[in-house]
């Protein structure tokens, strides 16, 4: 299943983790009318090690004449000023430079695209057993 939104960004902050790795955190302002079952769902998903399911996160922003884009790592969802955004991480590029498509004055300058898509394994979990029977169901 897959889930594209167009959000926009609501919120930028570049830190360092323990290691001292750079990484940027996103805050993405949802639309009205979002499945947020869907997105929390994807995030459970991400947070879990031993699930056949996987969920992917990716930002796709259109300015400029191209499409950019960058995988993220799902870190919720919050209500920040009555409006709900998903936060994400990514790690730091400088020449990602997120601050130009938060244009507060002009949103519609860039086209922003928040797709989530949950991955579920094509192969059942417990396989049907082949059972020694003939067509009308009755064994040998």
């Amino acid at each position: 299943m897959k889930q594209t939104l167009k959000v926009s960004v609501d919120a930028i902050k570049h830190e360092r983790n323990k290691e001292g790795v750079p990484f940027t955190t996103l805050h993405l302002e949802l639309p009205s009318g979002a499945d947020l079952k869907y997105l929390q769902r994807a995030h459970r998903i991400t947070r879990k090690k031993d699930t056949r399911e996987a969920a992917t996160f990716t930002l796709r922003i259109f300015g400029g004449g191209d499409w950019r884009t960058w995988n993220l790592t799902s870190k919720g969802s919050k209500t920040k000023d009555y409006k709900v955004v998903a936060v994400v991480e990514v790690h730091f590029n400088e020449h990602a430079r997120f601050e130009r498509y938060f244009d507060p004055a002009d949103p519609d300058t860039y086209e922003v695209e928040l797709t989530v898509e949950i991955v579920e394994p094509s192969t059942p979990l417990f396989p049907p057993k082949d059972e020694d029977r003939d067509g009308e169901g009755l064994s040998a």
